[in-house]
C-alpha cells in the first residue's frame, strides 16, 4: 500500500500508516550505504505488518512478471537489523518513497527507518523510547510532517529527527497524510483538517470525514463518511456520493483503504471480498462490485492499491486468523477491465515459516 504521496512509488502502503509520548532517550543513527543500482527496480514492494513479539515487520519486493516474491529483502539487506523494536512489540505499518528514499513507520514504540529505494541498504534511523507513528509526507525539501497517536509533529527528513508538534491541529490520533499544493489534508479522530503547508495554519475542517485519502487526476481529493464517498475539490467545496456497501476501516494506525485510479478520475475501495469502482460522475458504476475476489477462504487484511506504472489493481490478503494467517495472498488485477493478472500464494509451506508470521502486507508501494 496510503496514495498517498508516493512516486511510482507505494508508496502505497502497504499495506499501508501513534503517537509520541514525552521520551527519555532519543537516537539517530546514520548508516553508510552501498549501492547496487538496479537490484530493486522494474516491481513494487510490499510491506508487512509482523507478527506482534514473534517477528518483526518486513520489506519484500515483487518484480514485474514474476510468480514469487523476494522475501524479507531488507533484512538480506541489512544483516542483523530489523524492523521493530528489540521486542518485536512493535509493528510496521506505513511505507513512503520520498527523493530516492524509503520511510518506514511503526506503531507500538517502533522505529522510522529510512532506507535506500534502490538498494534497501538502511540510511538512518529514528527510534525513541515511547512512540506511536501512522505515516509520512514530504512538505517540502527536507522538511516533513509524521502523524502520531497524540498529533502531528515536523520531522527533518535527512536525519530523521522529530521536531515539534503542531499546534494549529488537535493533539489527537492523527493517521493519513496527503499534500496536494499549497495544502496538507489529514486524518484526526475528531474529523479531517486542512492545514497551509506553509505555515501550517487551519484552512478548514470536516467533522463528518473518518477516512481518507486519493487523489484523481482531476484535482479532487477523495474521503469518506463510511457510507458516502467525498470529493473535496480545488475549492474545497465537497460534494458525496452514496455507497453501496460501506466502506469500512481498520483505524486511523493503518492506511486508507481508497486508492484511486492516475489513468482515469476513478476511486477504488474494498468491502468484504469485493472490490468497488466509482468513477467520477457515474453512479451506475457503485451497483456492483467491479471485481470479485475468487479465493476461498480469503481476506482482504489491510488495504488494495493502484499501482500507476501498470493500470493494475493489488490486493494483499490471508486465508483468516490465527494457522490461517500464515497464507499470504499477492492478487493483481487490470483496473480498466477487472481481468486477474497474476495470483501468487505464499508461506504456510512449512519453508517460509519466518514470513508465514507476517499476518498482512499492509501497504504496498509501487517503484
Amino acid at each position: 500500500m496510503k496514495q498517498f504521496n508516493f512516486k511510482p512509488l507505494f508508496v502505497t502502503a502497504v499495506l499501508l500508516i501513534t503517537g509520541l509520548y514525552s521520551c527519555k532517550k532519543d537516537n539517530v543513527e546514520d548508516i553508510q550505504m552501498d549501492p547496487v543500482a538496479g537490484k530493486y527496480e522494474n516491481g513494487f514492494f510490499v510491506i508487512g505488518e509482523g507478527s506482534y513479539g514473534q517477528s518483526a515487520g518486513a520489506v519484500s519486493f515483487y518484480r514485474y512478471g514474476d510468480d514469487t516474491l523476494s522475501i524479507r529483502a531488507y533484512e538480506k539487506e541489512n544483516p542483523g537489523k530489523i524492523l521493530s523494536n528489540t521486542a518485536k512489540t512493535s509493528t510496521l505499518q506505513f511505507a513512503s518513497i520520498i527523493n530516492g528514499s524509503i520511510y518506514l513507520m511503526s506503531k507500538i514504540n517502533g522505529p522510522i527507518v529510512k532506507i535506500n529505494e534502490q538498494t534497501l541498504k538502511e540510511e538512518a534511523r529514528y527510534v525513541q523510547e515511547a512512540s506511536n507513528w501512522r505515516s509520512i509526507i514530504q512538505v517540502d525539501g527536507s522538511r516533513g510532517l509524521v502523524s502520531a497517536n497524540d498529533g502531528v509533529y515536523q520531522i527533518d527528513l535527512n536525519t530523521l529527527t522529530v521536531q515539534n508538534k503542531l499546534t494549529t491541529v488537535g493533539a489527537v490520533n492523527t493517521g493519513d497524510i496527503l499534500k496536494k499544493g499549497d495544502n496538507v489534508y489529514l486524518l484526526q479522530s475528531n474529523g479531517a483538517k486542512i492545514i497551509s503547508s506553509s505555515n501550517y495554519s487551519l484552512v478548514k475542517s470536516f467533522s463528518n470525514i473518518n477516512r481518507g485519502f486519493a487523489q484523481t487526476p482531476n484535482g479532487k481529493v477523495w474521503a469518506s463518511t463510511g457510507s458516502r464517498l467525498i470529493a473535496i475539490d480545488n475549492n474545497l467545496d465537497t460534494a458525496g456520493i452514496a455507497l453501496t456497501v460501506a466502506l469500512g476501516s481498520f483505524g486511523l494506525d493503518a492506511p486508507t483503504r481508497i486508492t484511486a485510479s492516475t489513468k482515469e478520475n476513478a476511486v477504488f475501495y474494498h468491502a468484504g471480498k469485493s472490490i468497488y469502482k466509482y468513477v467520477d460522475g457515474d453512479k451506475t458504476s457503485l451497483l456492483q462490485p467491479f471485481i470479485n475476489i475468487t479465493e476461498d477462504p480469503f481476506m482482504v487484511y489491510g488495504a488494495i492499491r493502484y499501482d500507476r506504472n501498470k493500470d493494475y489493481i493489488v490486493v494483499n490478503g490471508i486465508q483468516g486468523y490465527g494457522a490461517a494467517s500464515t497464507v499470504n495472498y499477492l492478487l493483481i488485477y487490470n483496473a480498466s477491465t477487472g481481468a486477474l493478472v497474476k495470483k501468487i500464494k505464499y508461506g504456510g509451506d512449512g519453508v517460509t515459516t519466518d514470513f508465514s508470521k507476517i499476518y498482512f502486507p499492509d501497504l504496498t508501494i509501487f517503484h
